[in-house]
């Protein structure tokens, strides 16, 4: 499916054009990298400017790309529609739209601000769903294309303390979930990649430091365990055994129990309050 596209485009000396949000770090500059490998022309989004043209230099002296870069604060209201307009100023059609931008809060639910609670709803929630319904019209005309939204095994079930990032977490896999199976038969595939624990600055801009006694895996391991998946159409996207596992605890153990489990896990240290 994805790969027919992609041979289309090339045949018509057009490459194909990816726009990646949060892609100055992490997993969306790995996103950046691998795209880039393959040939995608590229819109990278992010607020760090300076990131962003770090990565673009890298970028340009690795591969012959085009390589466009937008500073943008998804947390502000209409922040899809900006996003779409400025992706249309370079391109009438995006081949590769990946929702990537996002954020962890950790503590109590009444003691995190407000105002930081509905930034993550805007970014998580509404530009996931908005861009989606502003992107996908013309892929599905198009009969070409592919959105990539990107989650978290913290989605499949809830996690004390972490509740507002599992709750947002747990909207992109039901709704890209459910607009996938509405898009299937028009050739347009639709993707929720679900990482673990990964090896980003994510905890530390959330404020918290995980217990785990498993090795994170890399921003490149998410990748590249997205990509392939996306040339066959998987919608559902969880990386290693242990996303495996995570999926097959949370089919046979009753979610109070595993809410109990992750509040254990999470729970703040009392020198921490």
């Amino acid at each position: 499916m994805v790969e027919r596209f992609l041979q289309t485009l090339f045949m018509e000396n057009k490459p194909p054009f990816a726009v990646i949000t949060g892609a100055s770090r992490g997993i969306g500059a790995e996103y950046a990298r691998a795209l880039a490998a393959q040939g995608y022309d590229l819109l990278l989004v992010a607020r760090d400017q300076n990131r962003l043209n770090q990565l673009t230099n890298e970028l340009r002296q690795t591969t012959s790309v085009q390589v466009w870069t937008e500073t943008l604060d998804l947390a502000r209201p209409h922040a899809a529609g900006t996003l779409y307009q400025i992706a249309q100023s370079y391109r009438p059609h995006v081949s590769l739209l990946v929702n990537n931008a996002g954020f962890g809060l950790y503590g109590l639910f009444t003691g995190m601000p407000l105002s930081t609670i509905q930034d993550m709803l805007q970014v998580h929630i509404h530009v996931t769903t908005e861009s989606t319904r502003l992107f996908l019209p013309d892929m599905i005309n198009r009969r070409q294309g592919a959105i990539i939204n990107v989650a978290s095994v913290a989605g499949f079930f809830p996690i004390p303390y972490m509740a507002e990032y599992a709750a947002t977490k747990a909207f992109i896999i039901s709704f890209s979930e459910a607009v996938a199976m509405e898009a299937k038969e028009t050739e347009v595939s639709i993707q929720v990649c679900c990482p673990g624990y990964t090896e980003t600055d994510f905890h530390k801009t959330a404020g918290h430091r995980p217990h785990h006694m498993i090795s994170p895996h890399t921003p490149r391991d998410v990748v590249q365990k997205s990509l392939k998946a996306l040339r066959s159409g998987q919608t559902l996207v969880t990386i290693g055994w242990q996303g495996l596992a995570t999926q097959w605890i949370t089919r046979f153990i009753p979610q109070k129990w595993l809410t109990r489990l992750s509040a254990r896990l999470v729970r703040p240290n009392s020198s921490s309050h």
